[in-house]
Parts: C-alpha cells; structure tokens; sequence
C-alpha cells in the first residue's frame, strides 16, 4: 500500500506512544493500514500495536525514507524541497509553494523602486517578491493594499483619487487562493509604512479595511458619488450575507475613514465591488 501523509503521521504517533500503550483508535486510516499490510490486530472500534508490531512499524516508514523519531508535525511549516529531506514526497509539505510571496508594483509612469534602482513595468505587470526580500530592497513612503486581483492588475484604468497616498506609493495585492493574504500582512507590519486601503465597498471589504497594520486612510470616492452608486448596485445578498461575518468589527472600528464610509453602506444595506471603480481599457 502507498504510504500517505495522513499514514505516516498516524503512524508516527503509534511508535512514539509510551512502549505500554497497544491499543489505539480504530481510524480509517489505520484499519486499512492493519488489513492490507497484516500489521497489528484489529478489536471493536481499536487497533492494538504490540511491541513487535511498533518495530515492523518503524522498518515501514524507514523503507520509506521516513525516519520514525520525526515528530507527526514535522511537515506543517516546511516548503516543498524540506519535505523531501523529512519523507517521500514533496507534495506534503506544510507550506504553499507561494505562501511567502507578495506581488508589488507602482502606479503608471511611476517606479517600482527596488535595490537602489528605479525600475519602471509595462501595464497589467508586477513583481512577485518573498516578503523579507522585499523588506530589504523595496523603498517607497507610503503602499496603497488592493482587495482584488483585477483591480490590482489594471491599477492603471483605476478611477480613484489615489493623490492622498502621496506621489509614489507601493502597489500590493492584498492576495488570495494561490497567494497567501498572511504573507501580505506580515509585509506591512513590518514595513511600517502608512497604509492605504483600496477596498470593496461592503461590510467584508471595510471590516478588512480596519484590520490592516498602520492603516493611515481607506481610498474611496466622493460620498455622493458612492451613496448614488449603492443605491443603483444590485448586490443587496452580498450585503446581507457578509453583516454576521463584519458588523462587530465595523460597529468597534476607530478609523475615521472606516467609520464614515461603514456608515454610508450601511444605511444603502447594499454593497459594491471595487471593480466598479476600474475602466475597461487596456
């Protein structure tokens, strides 16, 4: 049978129990484990390991490339080329392959200044940095945090007025499914930079807002400009369904800008996504 994470882990927990311990719970896992390798012996909802049925175990995981004193955790916080070192197979390891990655650009015309040099990006392009790479080369003021991956992605037809954020702020994307949304956090506390949000207008959006380490002001439009657009926006389900998820946070929120606009969308019950904001264009 093929030796699994979920296997090894079980496993690894049998033979690092106290030598008295024989008897554990009868998991799926482990009941598939005793029938097809005809090791240890199955009663009610238990498994039994002896001590000879420990040892077979450990000759299992080292013909594995497993060595059985690795700790059952070993692999929650490693990369792809350190789970290698622990087991068979990449595939298990803790880590994303990208969870420390962020993606930075400037706004356009402007520069991404990285390393001393000033390095300037076609539209609809970013540079995709580890975070302690990019705290040691990147040097702007000030970094404007983009909710969602389009809007990022055409900062450039953005229809916002971005000035608050000073001359040349950093571009970053908040992250998402296959870009870790932590590693963009740590980023920006320990960048220590003042932060501005580009949010969705809704109660998950603002709540997400108010949460950003040295948030210095949240990028919006004019406020009848966004009361007369929630007021058209169609997304009233969206509102309701994200209220549990964000009303706490809104109702304690101390940022003048959160609370302004949490005010606004609440009185609307209706949301509207960023995207609103984005001009089609190249």
């Amino acid at each position: 049978m093929m030796t699994t994470k979920m296997l090894a882990q079980s496993l690894l927990k049998v033979v690092q129990s106290p030598p008295e311990r024989v008897q554990f719970r009868a998991s799926k896992t482990l009941t598939v484990f005793v029938a097809e390798s005809g090791i240890g012996t199955l009663q009610g909802k238990n498994v039994t390991f002896n001590a000879a049925h420990k040892v077979r175990i450990c000759d299992w995981l080292r013909a594995d490339k497993i060595d059985p004193t690795t700790p059952a955790n070993a692999w929650a916080d490693v990369s792809r080329a350190a789970a290698l070192e622990l087991g068979p197979d990449e595939k298990w390891a803790g880590l994303a392959v990208r969870a420390n990655r962020i993606m930075l650009k400037a706004l356009p015309g402007r520069p991404l200044i990285c390393g001393g040099e000033s390095i300037f990006l076609p539209p609809r392009a970013n540079l995709e940095f580890d975070v302690l790479d990019a705290l040691e080369c990147v040097r702007h003021d000030s970094v404007i945090v983009v909710e969602n991956w389009e809007v990022f992605e055409r900062i450039n037809n953005l229809e916002l007025d971005l000035q608050p954020a000073g001359d040349n702020p950093l571009i970053l994307w908040r992250g998402g499914a296959h870009v870790s949304i932590g590693a963009a956090i740590s980023f920006l506390d320990a960048f220590e930079r003042a932060v501005w949000s580009a949010p969705d207008y809704d109660p998950e959006g603002l709540a997400i807002a108010s949460r950003l380490p040295h948030l210095k002001g949240v990028l919006a439009p004019p406020d009848e400009v966004l009361r007369s657009l929630l007021k058209k926006s169609k997304l009233q389900g969206r509102y309701i369904s994200q209220l549990a998820g964000s009303q706490a946070v809104l109702e304690h929120a101390q940022h003048p800008d959160v609370r302004r606009l949490w005010s606004i969308v609440k009185e609307s019950r209706n949301a509207l996504p960023q995207e609103r904001f984005c001009s089609v264009g190249n």
